[in-house]
């Protein structure tokens, strides 16, 4: 089956229902299921923002915060509902009762429908025999506000950052929203990452309970990364929370680099000025040990989070080197790298800096394809019927590169 086919198959039957889904053709179940984040006190606007582990309070100061006075983008993070009980999604063959192996699957930035990923998921799936879970970052997919969705809402955010800001580019409806929020205060990455990544351990913990049919109490799981998702999932992994990613593979696709070694300016993630100011506070941060932000500073305290503070050892190349690199050697045979030569947002180049190191001493693998059509970070298989088969073939690639990783 041709990639753009298996692509409509799929998306055709992700919305057929609202509920679980079973396909004998395809040898697919997609189970949906309900959640509820634990760790919205994490978020601007709570009640208790502060530190459950060592029971200090931590108010946000709000005069950190950029307001533009328009409502779709001011909202408080907490005041957003649906970034709180959301759902995520099983993927498996339908054939398994209950699999005894998964693989986390984080998506990219600025997302908000699983379409694209439907026929990565259901592939790794079919060739791994692993369920996949589609688990969404928080403020993305259905977790994001609908209103960052309508077209004619986002058109005025749009408008309203180029008027107000003449000298910036890549503005569209698309990323406006997040724009807006990530300019207004860059940390929101670090607090949505790491709601995020409380969220996938509570996750994992309602499995070892028996509270998830379909995936076994005793399950190993594996982490799969795209662009974001991948720095995310490099942060899990090194940190280990309660020993849960030990043996976990993680496969990076478009990814595997620090964050100041991404490229995120485009209109489909975000505007230039966004991206500009998000690198520069956290260069900031970091040369001043965040003595500008107490709170985050807090949490990037080794000595008290030694877990959540691999978050800073992944922002900047040149920061913390040593110690990140003295890490992924631990984890050298539990990660590689599928990078495209022509991705502009995620450089393979940035993928080989970071992940086989600066004297390149890490035996960490760094795939790098070149594919013989037009493609992007955001569309690695175009969905169009020219070079059709190319892209089947690409795609094919693809999916037994990772496949072939997790099974050894």
């Amino acid at each position: 089956m041709e990639y753009t086919e298996l692509y409509e198959k799929l998306k055709n039957l992700f919305y057929s229902e609202s509920g679980d889904i079973r396909s004998t053709e395809l040898n697919v179940s997609i189970q949906k299921i309900s959640f509820v984040s634990e760790r919205s006190d994490l978020l601007l606007g709570s009640d208790t923002p502060g530190c459950i582990q060592h029971q200090i309070q931590l108010p946000e100061n709000e005069n950190n915060y950029i307001k533009y006075g328009l409502p779709a983008i001011d909202v408080t993070d907490f005041a957003i509902e649906c970034n709180k009980k959301f759902s995520y999604y099983i993927l498996k063959k339908a054939d398994t009762a209950k699999s005894r192996q998964a693989i986390i699957f984080l998506h990219g930035l600025n997302e908000k429908k699983w379409d694209k990923y439907l026929p990565w998921a259901y592939e790794l799936a079919q060739k791994t025999g692993k369920a996949v879970i589609l688990f969404p970052i928080a403020f993305h997919m259905d977790r994001a506000d609908p209103i960052w969705s309508d077209h004619h809402q986002m058109m005025e955010i749009a408008t309203f950052r180029s008027e107000k800001f003449p000298d910036n580019s890549h503005m569209s409806f698309v990323n406006s929203a997040i724009s807006s929020r990530l300019e207004a205060h860059p940390q929101r990455i670090f607090w949505a990452g790491f709601q995020t990544y409380s969220d996938i351990i509570c996750m994992i913990s309602d499995i070892r309970k028996g509270k998830i049919q379909g995936i076994s109490q005793s399950a190993d799981f594996d982490l799969f990364g795209y662009s974001i998702g991948a720095f995310l999932s490099m942060i899990l992994k090194m940190a280990d929370p309660d020993l849960l990613f030990t043996h976990s593979k993680l496969f990076c696709f478009c990814g595997g680099m620090t964050m100041d070694r991404m490229f995120p300016i485009s209109k489909y993630i975000m505007d230039s000025r966004a991206a500009i100011h998000m690198q520069a506070m956290f260069a900031e941060l970091l040369s001043s040990n965040f003595r500008g932000d107490k709170r985050l500073a807090h949490f990037q305290n080794e000595a008290l989070h030694p877990e959540e503070s691999w978050f800073k050892k992944m922002l900047r190349y040149n920061y913390f080197q040593q110690e990140r690199e003295d890490r992924l050697r631990q984890l050298q045979t539990q990660i590689k790298a599928y990078v495209l030569e022509k991705d502009e947002v995620a450089p393979p180049a940035e993928a080989l800096n970071t992940l086989k190191g600066r004297y390149r001493d890490l035996d960490i693998e760094v795939e790098i394809k070149d594919y013989p059509f037009s493609y992007s970070h955001m569309t690695p298989f175009p969905l169009t019927f020219k070079n059709q088969k190319s892209i089947t073939q690409s795609f094919e690639d693809f999916i037994s590169s990772a496949a072939r990783f997790y099974s050894k």
